[in-house]
């Protein structure tokens, strides 16, 4: 079989986004993939019906963003830019005829279709409107090269740049006419809502003004916007707003501390007007909560021992039921009439459309699009592991780890990869897009390892959050540890190469300066200096301080200590740096301060990798050219300077 290779991601489709109703059996996903010639992406939305293929709806020459199927399953509603400058909100009949745009591109700037009225009169959907920082108003056409004014915080996100000038509102979309009638008025922004089934009340997430802006809010209102007044208050962040099936419930994930990432389920009884959550013990992956039909239970993506699951959790307060299935993560998740539509990916398996009842039986897979080029290849072997490790008490305790070893049989040992994910509280994505590196590697006779350390998500809330305040402090001692097992084993060598991005570029980073393990190393996207990095990224002024567990005025000697920068002079392993330019989470200057210093202080070789325009997400979702340069770097340098340093 043939080999992987980085350029192998021009055949890789990704699956965005995903709806369907419980009223009707028709659902959408949205597909995009790279092109190599274009060098940039296409999207597509296709048709999912029971039995058939799935069928395209949209042209690949126009973008698609938010695709929203009407109640009804009649009509198509999605964002695409065609005849102007701007992304405009188009209606596509299923039964027969061409999209036509139902905004207009010269008084309004769509963001996101939220979803539809339940009468199918009208849509929801989030609005840029120009805003004057100055004079706290909206401004109409602000000049593009005017001066950029800052007066609060988060200034800029990754991958959009500044936010000042802007706000983002929520409004109703006509859709007969296209006529647009703001929900909100004022100087914050909205990400959520949908409207009652009733039609009556509308809900929707909002951030804060003033100093708070990074904290989030449910907000109830009259479907028109009046009325509106803040249900949350002691919550650092809400995500979602989904309406039970007879107006009485609004499930939604928040936390409960800024700067954890870590998501719980909540549930608004708008009668009572009370708040609680549902099984603390559950994790929040990612995605909207979906009702049942009945209205007595819901259906959410949950993280557990570094898998993602659907958990079916019984409202209210009613027991929670994991339908666990196999090795894989599930993406996306929607409803098909009385079944779950979900995204599904494993290590051997890249995403596609699968569907199931609501106790998890008679699972059915409804789209090919990675099934045939993919398995054509040598595809890695896999497996999760556990690992005794210090527990950095003394004792010792049990982590889990993913192992991909290359696929011919052969006893080892192997040149070994540890890729070490981010977060910190997070665990391993399973995510072909982002980790074209695994497969090239391991189709060269490399094994890649991926452990869950102490800091991990998924595995409760006090392994996660033990780490606050000792990054790379208790997680590097179990690392070496499953390093030394797998040694032990015949199953590594002496090859052993490190990398990671984001929190991942820290302990890469971090371990090069703490030991002399690793004979080489791709840090991507890094904190380097924790102290530069709370004021430079797009969410460390808040986040910093709760993973340090203090202000920096408070523990300062701490943010010291645990940046790699101070750790340079101790480098022996061949550094290679990647880095997207404009990169607002982990920004260039992180990189930059790195490379420096291992340039002044190190005797080892150093390169640093600067891509234009890229920004965190780089890796699995930047310009095409630039990801198969990134992958391609990666492999080539931890194969070259590994073998190397080690024959020294």
């Amino acid at each position: 079989m043939k080999r992987f290779e980085p350029e192998d991601l021009y055949r890789h489709h990704t699956l965005q986004a995903l709806d369907g109703s419980i009223r009707h059996d028709r659902a959408v996903v949205l597909v995009s993939r790279a092109l190599q010639q274009a060098d940039r992406y296409e999207s597509i939305v296709w048709r999912l019906t029971a039995g058939d293929d799935p069928h395209p709806l949209t042209s690949p020459a126009f973008d698609v963003q938010s695709p929203r199927l009407s109640p009804d399953g009649s009509t198509l509603a999605f964002l695409s830019r065609r005849d102007g400058d701007s992304t405009q909100l188009h209606l596509l009949p299923l039964d027969g005829g061409e999209a036509t745009a139902l905004t207009d591109e010269h008084t309004h700037k769509m963001r996101s279709i939220l979803g539809w009225s339940h009468d199918g009169q009208r849509l929801l959907a989030t609005v840029k409107v120009d805003w004057c920082e100055d004079r706290n108003v909206p401004a109409p056409d602000p000049p593009a090269d005017g001066p950029v004014i800052v007066n609060f915080l988060p200034y800029k996100l990754d991958g959009s740049g500044y936010s000042t000038g802007q706000r983002s509102h929520l409004y109703a979309v006509d859709a007969g006419s296209g006529a647009l009638t703001a929900l909100v008025e004022g100087d914050f922004d909205v990400s959520a809502g949908s409207w009652s089934p009733d039609g009556r009340s509308l809900a929707y997430t909002r951030k804060r003004a003033g100093r708070e802006r990074h904290r989030s809010d449910l907000w109830l209102a009259d479907a028109d916007g009046a009325n509106a007044r803040q249900v949350t208050h002691d919550l650092a962040s809400v995500q979602g707003a989904a309406w039970s099936p007879d107006g009485r419930w609004i499930a939604f994930a928040g936390s409960e501390c800024e700067g954890d990432s870590l998501l719980g389920l909540w549930l608004f009884d708008v009668a009572k007007d009370s708040l609680e959550r549902l099984d603390r013990e559950l994790e929040i992956a990612t995605g909207n909560p979906l009702w049942h039909p009945d209205g007595d239970r819901l259906a959410v993506i949950a993280a557990h021992r570094g898998l993602q699951e659907i958990a079916i959790v019984g409202v209210p307060g009613g027991p929670t039921r994991r339908l666990h299935a196999g090795l894989r993560h599930v993406l996306q998740l929607a409803q098909q009439r009385d079944r779950l539509l979900f995204g599904v990916a494993s290590m051997r398996r890249p995403c596609e459309v699968h569907s199931a009842r609501w106790d998890g039986e008679d699972e059915q897979r409804h789209s090919a699009f990675n099934r045939a080029w993919f398995g054509r290849l040598s595809r890695p072997r896999v497996s999760k592991r556990e690992f005794e490790v210090p527990d950095g008490n003394g004792g010792t305790e049990t982590i889990e780890a993913w192992l991909l070893l290359p696929p011919e049989e052969s006893a080892g040992p192997y040149p070994l990869l540890v890729d070490m994910h981010g977060g910190p509280q997070s665990y391993t994505l399973i995510d072909y897009a982002a980790h074209v590196h695994w497969y090239t590697l391991c189709s060269r006779g490399w094994a890649v390892l991926s452990p869950h350390a102490a800091g991990s998500g998924s595995y409760g809330g006090e392994f996660a959050r033990r780490l606050r305040g000792h990054w790379g402090e208790l997680d590097l001692p179990q690392y070496l540890a499953v390093i030394r097992a797998l040694q032990d084993e015949g199953l590594a060598d002496e090859r052993l190469a490190c990398t990671g991005k984001s929190y991942g570029g820290f302990l890469s980073a971090w371990s090069i300066g703490q030991c002399d393990v690793f004979k080489a190393a791709v840090v991507s996207a890094p904190v380097s200096n924790i102290e530069s990095h709370a004021g430079s990224s797009d969410s460390g002024y808040y986040v910093t301080p709760y993973a340090m567990d203090g202000e920096i005025n408070e523990v300062r000697e701490r943010y010291h200590a645990l940046s790699p920068v101070e750790y340079c002079i101790d480098v022996g392993a061949a550094t290679l740096i990647l880095q997207g330019e404009d990169d607002q989470r982990c920004p260039l200057g992180q990189a930059e301060e790195l490379f420096a210093n291992l340039i002044r202080c190190s005797k080892s070789p150093v390169q640093m990798v600067v891509y234009p325009g890229g920004s965190h997400s780089l890796s699995g979702s930047g310009k095409p050219s630039h990801r198969v340069d990134y992958h391609r770097r990666l492999t080539d340098w931890v194969q070259r300077w590994a073998a190397q340093k080690a024959n020294v």
